[in-house]
């Protein structure tokens, strides 16, 4: 029987409690019975307290174990701040697929298994090799991806990805750029991660493709989001961002935080620019416009 990937910090499940056996019910039975005609009713009323104490234990444990059933599971990526703890990234491909590494650092597209058809909603990993585990750059949008070898993702100038590196530069941050239809991800070159299919006469070592059929290579090298450059981000339920609103009021977001995100200084229009686009849920594509146009500005005469 297959189980589910262990990781660090997970919870541990309690341990179920044993039934006990009709025979000794019906034997404690008889002897509280006896007990009480020998002792008295005060025997009998302690043992009523310890029944009441052992079913009040059975209901905590029900709870605690419908707590630990609501934190199981993968869900999508929804918004910047569900990106965090264990994730993988999920593509589109025939059968489906996702980013892995591998312990020397080959980065290659690993066939999913636990995903219901091509439901990519769906996706599980089933491999340690395609868990990424999520850093962010402090007081960015930039994101660094750990391998299960402690190694960290990264895309060279030519667009080869690698998980090579114990530390974090440039080339080991990316940014994730949301979609209509999932995550584009960005390299510090302003390339992003794309897959593509082909055919082989041998499936690629470790990727999981059969004989004669498809594997998928991934490069960092794409000038545009498209089909082949989009990811379903997935992490564990217990780190999907809860969004609470009070009274009925707007989530709110202050200029600081724009700010933060955006890594410059914004102008009234800019703001205003990028609280509408947040209301609407295209807040990182309004956030790549106002980095890219920076960077034209930079070298305008």
């Amino acid at each position: 029987m297959v189980k589910p990937l262990q990781f660090k910090g997970d919870k541990k499940p309690l341990k179920k409690r044993k039934r006990a056996d009709p025979e000794d019910e019906s034997s404690k039975a008889s002897i509280s019975a006896s007990t009480v005609e020998k002792f008295g009713a005060a025997s009998s009323s302690s043992t009523a307290v310890t029944t009441t104490t052992e079913r009040e234990k059975e209901k905590k444990v029900k709870v605690i174990n419908e707590d630990l059933d609501a934190d199981d599971g993968w869900v999508n990526s929804d918004i910047l701040e569900d990106i965090r703890g264990p994730v993988i990234f999920a593509f589109a491909s025939t059968p489906p697929t996702c980013l892995a590494c591998d312990a020397t650092g080959k980065v290659f597209a690993s066939m999913l298994r636990d995903v219901d058809g091509e439901d990519l909603s769906t996706a599980e990993p089933h491999d340690v090799r395609q868990v990424w585990t999520v850093t962010r750059i402090p007081s960015s949008t930039r994101f660094a991806f750990k391998g299960h070898h402690g190694k960290y993702l990264a895309c060279d100038k030519f667009g080869i990805l690698s998980a090579t590196k114990d530390a974090i530069s440039p080339e080991e941050e990316f940014t994730p750029v949301k979609t209509e239809t999932g995550w584009g991800v960005q390299t510090c070159r302003d390339k992003f991660l794309r897959g593509e299919e082909k055919n082989v006469s041998t499936g690629g070592r470790g990727s999981g493709a059969p004989t004669g059929g498809i594997v998928v290579e991934i490069r960092g090298d794409a000038e545009t989001i498209g089909f082949a450059e989009t990811w379903v981000v997935r992490g564990q339920r217990r780190f999907k961002t809860k969004v609470k609103k009070e009274g009925g009021k707007e989530d709110r977001i202050s200029r600081k935080e724009l700010e933060q995100l955006a890594g410059q200084h914004l102008d009234d229009d800019q703001v205003k620019l990028l609280k509408k686009a947040r209301r609407e849920g295209n807040l990182q594509t309004a956030l790549l416009d106002i980095r890219q146009k920076k960077k034209r500005d930079k070298f305008a005469w």
